[in-house]
């Protein structure tokens, strides 16, 4: 059984397809990635799977149970959690504080918990150490952009969606990033999807990838069989655009 997947979700706006039966499997204890060109879909995607949009038709399944009209709070109490494409930190708070406000939040749902222990966790997992203490307004977009998955990860989520974690960062850094997901991977047993651009990012540490174009998934396999793919090449990698262009 699948960690979550969606089943036939259509999203619309205004009479225009966002995503038209999309569905999509992410395997217990793997990275899945979600790639495709500016306005494929993608964050719509994460929007339905976490509970912030909510479909047309079709479903979302989390451990086989249908959370489709749950909202996001219900979500997070069954172990899911998300970072956001445009950076939402808590201004006027330090880098520690931001993290423990959002593990306090597990409080509730995880038992013999102890929030200081996992902001702790959470902060050395991304390396934030030297930033603990710092006002999160004197951050980079690149360290806001680790903190936003240290909040996450604080949480112990069985299940963590990614919106473009990588966005701000350098090469060394989302190589860094890449090598800290896939070992807190290894290590936790959490199931991850990661919306990204960054496709040597996907390709290095992703099991499984679903691209999407205009709402609909045109390619999904290991990232040699995407990367492979005619139709990835023409969407993803601007053939179409040049060969119009010729």
């Amino acid at each position: 059984m699948p960690a979550l997947a969606t089943d036939k979700v259509t999203v619309a706006y205004r009479g225009l397809l966002a995503l038209s039966e999309v569905s999509l499997e992410l395997e217990q204890g793997k990275i899945t990635g979600l790639i495709g060109p500016n306005g494929a879909g993608k964050s719509t995607m994460i929007g339905v799977l976490s509970g912030l949009v909510r479909p047309r038709s079709g479903h979302v399944l989390l451990d086989g149970r249908d959370v489709t009209r749950l909202p996001p709070h219900r979500r997070a109490r069954l172990g899911m959690a998300r970072t956001f494409q445009r950076l939402e930190l808590w201004r006027s708070m330090t880098v520690e504080e931001n993290i423990l406000t959002a593990a306090e939040f597990a409080h509730g749902w995880h038992h013999g918990w102890d929030p200081k222990v996992a902001t702790a966790e959470a902060i050395e997992l991304l390396g934030l150490q030297d930033v603990a203490g710092q006002d999160v307004t004197d951050l980079s977009s690149g360290y806001g952009r680790l903190v936003e998955v240290a909040r996450a990860v604080a949480l112990h989520p069985k299940v963590l969606l990614l919106d473009e974690p990588s966005a701000g960062l350098n090469e060394a850094e989302s190589r860094q990033l890449g090598e800290t997901l896939a070992g807190y991977v290894a290590s936790s047993g959490t199931t991850v999807m990661m919306v990204e651009h960054h496709v040597e990012l996907v390709s290095s540490i992703c099991a499984y990838v679903y691209v999407l174009e205009f709402g609909q998934i045109i390619a999904s396999g290991t990232p040699t069989e995407v990367r492979a793919s005619a139709a990835v090449q023409e969407a993803y990698l601007g053939r179409r655009h040049h060969a119009e262009s010729a």
